[in-house]
């Protein structure tokens, strides 16, 4: 066949191929645009917000501001329970158990003007203000425990035998409280110790030299020795430690409410 009439019907052919592929193109849609999804960042210099990046010493948005829990840096009563506080616990809780603390009688005993509340870690912590009127006086705490040891002198015997092994003192040694029988207590710099009986389960209480006069201890152990055991798992009467329970008030009475023990003994 010649060369040419074989030329043109190759372009024949090719032509209807042509213009299909041409409509196919036409009619697809056009390609989305896809968001580009934000990369993890992982440098902790770096602070994320949606798309955008700051650095994160400056420039950052605010973060939102985690409320305190009660109780922290705070007195707070609203759980009903005990009266909450605590200088620096993130969270503080309630003491579980109550060890004869009386709040009122450690008023009186120390001169202590406001009560501020209770919060656990390790051992119960109990804190006051010596002045209500004064601007930066640090708070006043008295500790209270079970101690190990069937006695307070076996308790005394291995809370030495500890603090020698802590603080490289081969003298410390806890002794008879004088006019108290039966109490042992220990010194060291400004921390006090004392280990009581009275209960089925020995005590220890823990105070610091500013916290109390010698006299206003004895005091304040004497209760603490004299006072009623309470069996452990009790429910609590008052969210005052000490306090006589609040008078229950019945639903139809309609007459003011009296104060509370709570407010009697702050």
């Amino acid at each position: 066949m010649p060369l040419l009439p074989l030329m043109r019907s190759s372009v024949a052919l090719a032509l209807p191929l042509l213009g299909l592929l041409g409509c196919t193109q036409a009619t697809q849609p056009a390609p989305t645009q896809q968001t580009p999804a934000t990369p993890l960042i992982e440098d902790k210099r770096v602070v994320a917000d949606s798309e955008d990046y700051y650095p994160a010493d400056r420039g950052a948005p605010n973060p939102p501001s985690t409320p305190a829990a009660p109780g922290s840096g705070l007195p707070d009563d609203t759980n009903g329970k005990c009266r909450l506080f605590a200088p620096e616990l993130p969270d503080p809780e309630c003491c579980a158990r109550e060890l004869g603390f009386d709040v009122a009688a450690v008023k009186r005993a120390c001169g202590l003007k406001l009560y501020l509340g209770e919060s656990f870690h390790a051992t119960c912590g109990y804190y006051f203000l010596p002045d209500v009127t004064a601007q930066g006086v640090e708070a006043k705490w008295f500790r209270l425990s079970n101690a190990k040891g069937a006695t307070p002198q076996e308790a005394a015997a291995t809370h030495d035998e500890y603090t020698r092994k802590v603080s490289r003192d081969p003298g410390f040694t806890s002794v008879p409280v004088p006019g108290i029988p039966g109490a042992f207590w220990s010194t060291q710099d400004d921390l006090h110790w004392a280990f009581l009986p009275g209960w089925s389960v020995v005590r220890q209480f823990t105070w610091q030299s500013d916290g109390c006069s010698e006299e206003g201890i004895r005091d304040v152990l004497q209760q603490l020795i004299t006072t009623p055991e309470i069996p452990a798992g009790s429910p609590r009467t008052s969210v005052i430690p000490g306090a006589p329970p609040a008078p229950a008030i019945p639903a139809s009475s309609s007459a003011p409410a009296p104060a509370t023990a709570t407010s009697a003994a702050g």
